[in-house]
């Protein structure tokens, strides 16, 4: 029997490697370190203000264009990004909480830039200050969230709970954690402060009741979430997609087996400090390698007690090829773009 050394964090013992991956540094503030931040956070609320500036909710030509430019491998967000970012809502709404307290879900830079940050509208305000008892910069900007999307465009149905959705609604602020060891955000929080008008002017809009399921197929027969299939995101003409689509969902299956989806969701029926989501191929693509890497050195899955569990040797094995065959394909796939992204632009 092996005694986890981290608390429980869903079936795979994921979030904590890349936030602990080195005992944490004492910092001590340096005016220096201010501007730089300040410097950086013209930077990036700039182009947010410029590419996801504030239009109607339901305007789905400036989503695309403000996805577009914040997936781009150049753009300011994505590069001042930590490979890995944390995102949610602040303990109990009160942003001053001690950031240690917060809950959050773990995603690579690439799916937040991709589906989630594109969700939110900018209105260019904003200011800079530093947190003492956190050892953080925190840029405080105004931003509002698109609620009229078509369903598929969100990267899950954020209304399975319906104080989360109320909450995405409410927000009109979101707060961007800066590491000054670093110098990259490694966090980001959405929330509504009560002294601040809204930035996007919407209605509150009735969502389904939620039916379980994290994926589904529309009226039209099309998969959706589409941005979580890497749709709008990697070209069409992409020759990995449907490889993607296919090792996925064997990989899925073999994941269900090992009890992986009964914990790696939104909903976080663990209630995990620091949530990894799997339940889409663009979620796992971004965890995949860390995957591996846990299912290798068998620190996954965890019982109800923290306690990891020895997969049987026939699902261990079955579980390494499929993420395997995934992970080449995730790989494939990102090449195929970067080598065409990069051509295009010497046309």
């Amino acid at each position: 029997m092996k005694i986890a050394l981290t608390p429980l964090v869903a079936c795979l013992a994921l979030a904590g490697h890349a936030a602990h991956a080195a005992e944490e540094r004492a910092y001590v503030y340096n005016p220096a370190d201010e501007a730089r931040v300040k410097a950086m956070a013209a930077k990036l609320i700039g182009e947010l203000t410029a590419k996801c500036p504030v239009k109607p909710v339901g305007d789905k030509t400036a989503f695309a264009a403000c996805r577009e430019a914040l997936f781009a491998s150049d753009s300011p967000l994505r590069s001042n990004l930590k490979s890995y970012v944390l995102w949610g809502r602040p303990p109990g709404g009160d942003i001053d909480a001690t950031l240690k307290d917060f809950r959050a879900t773990q995603f690579g830079n690439d799916v937040f830039t991709g589906s989630y940050a594109p969700m939110w509208m900018w209105d260019g305000k904003y200011d800079v200050t530093y947190i003492a008892k956190d050892r953080v910069f925190r840029v405080i900007a105004g931003a509002g969230f698109r609620n009229e999307l078509d369903f598929g465009q969100y990267p899950y149905p954020f209304w399975h709970e319906a104080r989360k959705w109320t909450d995405y609604e409410d927000a009109n602020t979101i707060a961007l954690w800066i590491d000054p060891k670093i110098m990259k955000v490694s966090q980001l929080t959405f929330f509504k402060r009560a002294d601040k008008p809204a930035v996007a002017q919407l209605t509150r809009r009735h969502m389904p009741t939620f039916d379980g399921k994290w994926m589904w197929v529309d009226d039209k027969g099309q998969q959706q979430p589409a941005p979580t299939l890497f749709k709008g995101l990697y070209q069409d003409a992409n020759p990995y997609l449907a490889k993607l689509d296919a090792t996925y969902r064997k990989l899925a299956l073999t994941m269900r087996d090992a009890e992986c989806d009964s914990c790696h969701v939104p909903n976080n029926p663990d209630k995990a400090k620091r949530l990894v989501l799997l339940q889409t191929p663009l979620h796992a693509a971004s965890e995949i390698e860390r995957v591996l890497k846990d299912v290798r050195q068998d620190r996954m899955p965890l019982d109800d007690s923290g306690i990891e569990k020895t997969l049987p040797a026939d699902l261990k094995k079955r579980l390494l090829a499929d993420a395997e065959a995934f992970a080449a394909d995730v790989k494939g796939a990102r090449e195929w773009e970067s080598e065409h992204v990069a051509r295009s632009r010497t046309r």
